[in-house]
């Protein structure tokens, strides 16, 4: 019986169940079989009953691609976690403001700074709100993603009413990449809202345990499964890769043996694995001089690499169809060009840096490279980099709209306003290739180009605040840390920024681990390096099995699974620190003798 038949099974029998299903299986298009199915058996009685059937999905990306799929259906609500759990709790503000209270209270129990927490918020906050803007604000009750998610748990827990309600409305709940859902909604979903609703609600989970590759996740299900409030369905399909691959996929993980179907015409494809060899750390030689010393080696070695590969038809260019794979993002800032400005914004914003640089969640960052709408996924065309494009472009109705649109110019009709604007952008374009972030950013506003944000406009005022007057210790401290971030943001060459927005649109061939679930791409350089990310990361103690530390073990095998299958046709393997004997034997028994080299 395949996947989809177990499915729908399934459903006839309203038993809940979790598809583990590889990757490249075709796991999305299954889960739109199923929606599909749905609408087609009991979609007349879901629309009588004023219902609808839920599809979570966990990034914005997916979202957009499952409801193109399913054609915008009025039945179907298609929403990240986030929007779903709020749109669930938001109408019970009076139980929200209690649940707020307490939550508040456990952190000032549990927090080193409890000055930050007021006591008693449920006598002054007349509403709970979440904006998806990232930023928590209890005293006005404003709440931070995880609060969302913390709230949630509480809810569904705590009031049974809310969860017969949901199961009145959402008789069929879907959930896309199960694996990095994070273990309370999970909690609340089955043990509280499922639990309550047995036979009023089917909950159906699709994802991969092997595809796990962010910590908040719930990894696996098999506790559930284990205790039978989920059934198990698996697919073993892979429509991606090259048999080569699919073959050293199957030695990584263990609980599924993919195989290519018999529909899709299949190429034996490649698969290499190239160990460079670095001098032996000496006795007492600090850890950060050894890596300063062997780094021109490495180098070395990642070029000669890239130029080998290029010279048998890889393409890395922008358009190209190839991928190169590097664990951390400093390394890719490197490759790509805006290492200085990551460095930077690490200082300042340490893990949250991608958020605040690559998101484009810093008012700096939103103010020359646009956002994204979190609400639609769309991308807000709001940024300098999007209206030079339109310019470079020749697109001059989206120049004076991007214009209008900023409210510095209510009137462009006359021929002498376009050639003002021509003469600007022309001046921009250079200063943007030859200045610093400050001569530009100088230029845009004097030329009033494009305005800045009230939060960016805040910021700016908040810099001329004598530091000396402010006796708060954090907020202090704040200050220092918020003057010295602008203070060098605005000496880096602004051609960083620009790099900074053509890897985010994708016009780069770099790209972290962590960015590509889901992506594939004709052939792919995976580089591991134990020197990048030594916390978080240890592939020699991977394949020698020799590492101690469960999380770290997980979190390797897990992002060298999702790296390695990303390739359709030919994949190679670069460890730029070497690899030892032990390790060495693994290797060579998934690879094969014959694709291993030794740089």
């Amino acid at each position: 019986m395949t996947a989809i038949e177990q499915i729908r099974k399934h459903i006839e029998e309203n038993k809940s169940y979790v598809l583990e299903a590889g990757a490249g299986s075709g796991k999305t298009y299954t889960l739109i079989q199923t929606i599909n199915y749905v609408l087609e058996t009991k979609g007349e009685s879901i629309k009588l009953n004023n219902q609808k059937i839920v599809c979570i999905t966990y990034t914005n990306v997916a979202k957009n691609e499952i409801i193109e799929r399913l054609e915008n259906n009025p039945l179907v609500i298609v929403s990240t976690i986030h929007e779903f759990l709020w749109d669930c709790i938001k109408r019970f503000n009076k139980q929200l403001i209690i649940e707020l209270d307490a939550l508040n209270e456990f952190m000032l129990l549990n927090s080193k700074k409890p000055e930050n927490y007021k006591t008693r918020l449920k006598d002054r906050i007349k509403e709970v709100t979440y904006d998806d803007s990232g930023y928590r604000d209890f005293e006005q009750g404003s709440l931070h993603h995880d609060d969302v998610i913390t709230l949630s748990l509480q809810m569904f827990k705590n009031y049974t009413a809310l969860t017969h309600i949901l199961g009145q409305k959402y008789p069929y709940l879907f959930i896309d990449e199960y694996q990095d859902t994070a273990i309370e909604t999970v909690d609340a979903i089955i043990n509280h809202l499922l639990e309550r609703n047995k036979t009023k609600l089917l909950v159906g989970f699709y994802g991969d345990s092997y595809q796990k590759i962010y910590d908040e996740g719930i990894g696996s299900l098999q506790s559930y499964i284990d205790s039978n409030k989920l059934k198990l369905v698996t697919k073993d399909d892979n429509y991606r890769s090259s048999e080569s691959v699919v073959k050293l996929l199957n030695n990584i993980r263990d609980n599924i043996t993919q195989t290519i179907p018999e529909s899709k015409e299949s190429t034996r494809g490649s698969v290499q694995f190239i160990n460079c060899t670095n001098t032996p750390k000496q006795p007492k030689e600090k850890v950060a001089d050894y890596k300063e010393r062997i780094a021109p080696k490495k180098d070395s070695d990642y070029e000669s690499i890239i130029s080998s590969l290029e010279t048998k038809g890889w393409d890395f260019s922008e358009s190209g169809n190839d991928k190169i794979l590097i664990i951390a993002n400093s390394k890719v800032a490197e490759r790509a060009g805006f290492l200085n400005l990551y460095k930077l914004f690490v200082k300042r914003y340490t893990q949250s840096a991608k958020e605040a640089l690559l998101k484009r969640e810093n008012v700096f960052s939103s103010y020359f490279m646009g956002s994204i709408d979190k609400k639609t996924s769309k991308e807000r065309e709001t940024g300098i980099e999007h209206l030079v494009s339109f310019w470079e472009e020749g697109n001059y109705n989206r120049v004076i709209k991007y214009l209008k649109q900023q409210g510095v110019f209510s009137s462009l009709t006359k021929h002498s306003d376009k050639k003002e604007i021509e003469s600007k952008l022309q001046a921009l374009t250079t200063i943007r290739m030859t200045g610093a972030v400050q001569d530009v950013f100088n230029f845009c506003q004097e030329n009033k180009l494009s305005l800045a944000s009230r939060k960016l406009q805040k910021f700016i005022e908040q810099l001329s605040v004598d530091i000396t007057s402010i006796t708060d210790e954090d907020e202090n401290k704040r200050a220092t840390k918020n003057k010295e971030f602008y203070e060098s943001l605005m000496l880096i060459n602004y051609s960083e920024v620009i790099s900074v927005f053509k890897h985010i649109q994708e016009q780069t061939s770099y790209s972290t681990k962590h960015g590509t679930k889901g992506e594939e791409y004709r052939n792919v350089l995976v580089v591991i390096d134990d020197t990048s990310w030594p916390a978080q990361y240890n592939f020699e103690k991977f394949f020698d099995v020799t590492d101690h530390l469960e999380q770290r073990k997980l979190r390797t095998k897990n992002l060298f699974y999702v790296s390695c299958s990303r390739a359709k046709e030919n994949l190679v393997v670069l460890a730029l620190s070497q690899m030892g004997d032990s390790a060495m034997v693994k290797i060579t028994e998934w690879f094969g003798n014959e694709n291993i080299q030794t740089l």
